[in-house]
């Protein structure tokens, strides 16, 4: 005697389970969904350490050229603004957020110093590390003033 034919649902549903069709792209849509963001959030944190890091060198050649009195620094804000274009994109650190304070202290040092403060704002508009995207990014410089 022959078994009865399995309904037509019933044949479907184990059709559906066995079918292997799609499953490479049904895997690459779930796992893309954290990978892709991570890999965006990995270049952003670069790109923000690398921007960090170029404030800080502006701020210590700045701070080095006013004290040494450098013909190239007599305006000392724009000779920072320039040197920050050199590894920054152009308007990430404008004349605002440069300050330089001649004969002044820095951190406890003794003696007549030069202190370099620049400030850029230029990540205010992250879209994956829009916690940091409200912090501005400080680098300080300290040199001493030659006499």
């Amino acid at each position: 005697m022959k078994p009865a034919p399995k309904p037509a649902r019933q044949r479907l549903f184990r059709d559906f389970l066995s079918a292997c069709r799609g499953a490479a792209a049904l895997e690459f849509a779930l796992v893309g969904l954290a990978y892709f963001p991570l890999c965006l959030g990995i270049f952003e944190l670069g790109l923000l350490l690398w921007t960090r890091n170029a404030l800080v060198t502006t701020a210590n050649l700045t701070a080095r050229c006013v004290a040494i009195n450098s013909p190239s620094c007599s305006n000392a804000t724009q000779y920072a603004v320039n040197t920050a274009g050199n590894w920054l994109q152009t308007g990430i650190l404008t004349s605002s957020g440069v300050m330089v304070q001649t004969s002044t202290s820095c951190s406890g040092a003794s003696g007549a110093m030069v202190k370099v403060t620049v400030t850029s704002t230029g990540f205010t508009n992250l879209p994956i590390l829009s916690g940091l995207a409200t912090k501005a990014l400080t680098a300080n410089a300290c040199y001493p003033a030659s006499p």
